[in-house]
């Protein structure tokens, strides 16, 4: 009888993550820097200055990506068999790590090498070519990674709009709806990966978080209560 109660708080914890990483997400990139300058050495400069937030930033959302992926993976463990949910665990594991190199690139290592190599340079111009190429790298994982979790949205909101609960289909709806668009619109060349462009994406698919967040929790509570 004393392990009912930890039962159900174990079951409750992945979607409480889950709703707090949509949230979370959301709000961090809020605060996500952007370079300035008129010329490649202002920019330069300007990425080597804002190192630091962007190192936390980026560590802010690695973090909710690894504990959506985790939660995730736990309430597929414990849903009844689906292809669909097994299709989507296994798109989100590829996008995931996509998104988690991204985020690597982009906030240690790029900051890491500018604070090192312009010191060291006769002028600012000669560290550039790293720069791009890991400019590029961060931009093609990002990609990868927005294509390849917005499916993994879209092919577990297929399972919940199969169920007869209102929320569910609901959040299956938006699911399909907001990973469907974001695939398109990447696809299409209409959203870029820049500062403002993933904010778009962390917003859409926040928002499936909370709904499915706020899903699982019902439906946890209303089985605990048979």
């Amino acid at each position: 009888m004393n392990d009912i109660p930890q039962r159900q708080s174990a079951m409750k914890l992945p979607a409480i993550v889950i709703i707090g990483a949509g949230i979370t997400g959301a709000i961090v990139m809020a605060f996500h820097p952007a370079a300035q300058g008129l010329d490649v050495e202002a920019r330069l400069n300007s990425l080597a200055s804002i190192s630091a937030l962007s190192m936390h930033v980026h560590m802010a959302m690695m973090a909710t990506v690894v504990g959506v992926w985790f939660a995730l993976a736990d309430i597929a463990r414990q849903s009844p068999p689906s292809g669909w949910v097994w299709l989507a665990m296994r798109l989100y594991s590829i996008g995931a790590s996509a998104m988690l190199g991204a985020a690597l690139i982009s906030g240690f290592i790029m900051g890491a090498y500018l604070q090192r190599a312009l010191p060291a340079v006769a002028v600012p111009n000669d560290a550039l070519p790293p720069v791009l190429l890991a400019f590029s790298a961060n931009q093609v994982l990002a990609g990868f990674g927005t294509l390849f979790m917005s499916a993994a949205i879209a092919a577990w909101s297929v399972a919940l709009i199969r169920t007869r609960d209102r929320l569910a289909r609901a959040c299956g709806l938006y699911g399909i709806g907001a990973g469907a668009a974001c695939v398109v619109a990447y696809a299409d060349g209409l959203l870029s990966l820049d500062v403002a462009g993933m904010t778009v994406v962390v917003i859409a698919h926040g928002a499936w978080y909370c709904l499915f967040g706020c899903w699982s929790l019902r439906n946890r509570r209303l089985k605990s209560a048979f």
